[in-house]
């Protein structure tokens, strides 16, 4: 988490995760650090609720609306939440997209 958290706050903010999603050489342990940050009960998905939580505590005001959506577009599973594989896949397509930039 220290190579991602640039402020050393203890806290990854919006900034810091675009930043890691850009990144093409951003590792496995980078990206599972990212992804237990918004699974905050640890039981390896990520709900809506969680996601709700950790983007208020960054400031990003969204409705749980809102993020219920953001999970059903990375959810291929159809369980309501996004697993690990599921985050992987979607940094890889933001990786892709960065570059292609």
């Amino acid at each position: 988490m220290e190579d991602i958290d640039a402020d050393k706050d203890g806290f990854i903010d919006l900034e810091e995760f675009a930043q890691l999603c850009r990144s093409s050489s951003a590792s496995a342990e980078e990206l599972r650090e990212a992804f237990d940050l918004y699974d905050e009960n640890k039981d390896g998905r990520i709900s809506g609720s969680e996601l709700h939580q950790v983007l208020n505590r960054l400031g990003m005001k969204c409705s749980m609306e809102e993020c219920s959506r953001m999970i059903k577009g990375v959810d291929s599973d159809g369980d309501g939440c996004v697993n690990f594989q599921e985050f992987e896949k979607m940094m890889a397509t933001a990786n892709g997209s960065a570059a292609a930039n």
